[in-house]
């Protein structure tokens, strides 16, 4: 395993440290479901943060910079995004509806412009989506900031994971977080294969998570136990809302729910231990043996005492 990236995050615009020692940090992922109405998306940032979310997290772009509405195939796709895109003016009024509520403010650049944009925000984070994973020029970009960097692997092969780290290496970008997802929408539980999280943190040696596109709190709280430090969940008032994303949302009820499932699961899960918890101990003098010396006989018996024979007269019942 690598020892490049950090095992502890934590940036100067947060007051959360990421680490495995630490409860993980939930994201509700608002992206288009603000509907471009800045007074839904405040409300859902206030929702977001009374559920126990530590971000929020939108979508930053410039339509024009990243979709080429030339090509008849793509031209649904920039309508839904034309439509949703919001400017800098309302980015600010979100940061600090976010900061008011004690919330973290994040979001996706999806071209360049925003990097700069995000920095100007003071945003704790950026994330990469899954579909950026090879946009070096993007990567590099965001390399060049000193702010953390969380990324989704959805829809990636190990060799486009590998050469995203490796990039990172080579930009001596430490401070990065990998989330393990499958951009299936909803995604079906038989295809997750939650064990690629510790598999990608012995791989690359870096910090991973879970972008998490299932229904329910089940798979957020089996990731937890396997190791995932951060959780993302698309959000939403109500699923019968307007725009493409609700219907596959987290409503406040459901992340109120994933909150209190990952919080057990991180208990959980603790820590790789070589000594008995201390509680246990007591059960230790009956419920474990010694070795008594009975009629010339070795016996191992309860209860345990010391002063008897040694573990090592164990050689003379061979």
């Amino acid at each position: 395993m690598s020892n490049f990236f950090l095992n502890k995050i934590h940036s100067q615009f947060s007051s959360h440290i990421i680490s495995s020692k630490n409860r993980p940090y939930l994201i509700a992922e608002i992206g288009l479901n603000h509907n471009k109405d800045v007074d839904l998306a405040q409300q859902m940032i206030r929702e977001a943060a009374s559920c126990g979310a530590n971000a929020v997290k939108f979508q930053s772009y410039t339509t024009d910079l990243f979709i080429n509405s030339q090509v008849r195939e793509a031209q649904q796709l920039y309508d839904i995004f034309k439509k949703y895109e919001l400017n800098f003016t309302e980015h600010e009024m979100l940061r600090e509806e976010a900061k008011k509520f004690g919330i973290d403010f994040i979001s996706t650049p999806l071209t360049l412009d925003w990097v700069t944009h995000l920095v100007q925000l003071k945003t704790p984070f950026i994330k990469i989506a899954s579909g950026d994973i090879n946009n070096f020029l993007l990567l590099k970009e965001v390399s060049k900031k000193n702010i953390p960097v969380i990324i989704s692997t959805g829809n990636s092969s190990l060799d486009e994971i590998d050469k995203a780290a490796a990039f990172f290496t080579l930009c001596g970008k430490k401070d990065v977080i990998f989330l393990h997802c499958i951009s299936q929408y909803p995604a079906n539980v038989q295809v997750l294969n939650l064990s690629t999280i510790p598999f990608l943190f012995e791989r690359i040696g870096a910090l991973c998570g879970f972008s998490d596109h299932t229904e329910g709190s089940d798979a957020a709280f089996a990731a937890t136990l396997l190791g995932a430090v951060v959780i993302e969940k698309h959000f939403t008032l109500d699923r019968n809302l307007e725009g493409p994303d609700h219907c596959i949302s987290a409503t406040p009820a459901e992340l109120s729910e994933i909150r209190q499932k990952i919080d057990i699961a991180h208990v959980m899960r603790g820590e790789p231990r070589s000594e008995p918890y201390g509680e246990e101990s007591g059960g230790d003098i009956l419920g474990k043996r010694s070795l008594y010396k009975i009629d010339g006989k070795i016996v191992p018996m309860r209860p345990r005492k010391q002063g008897l024979p040694k573990d090592s007269d164990i050689f003379e019942l061979l």
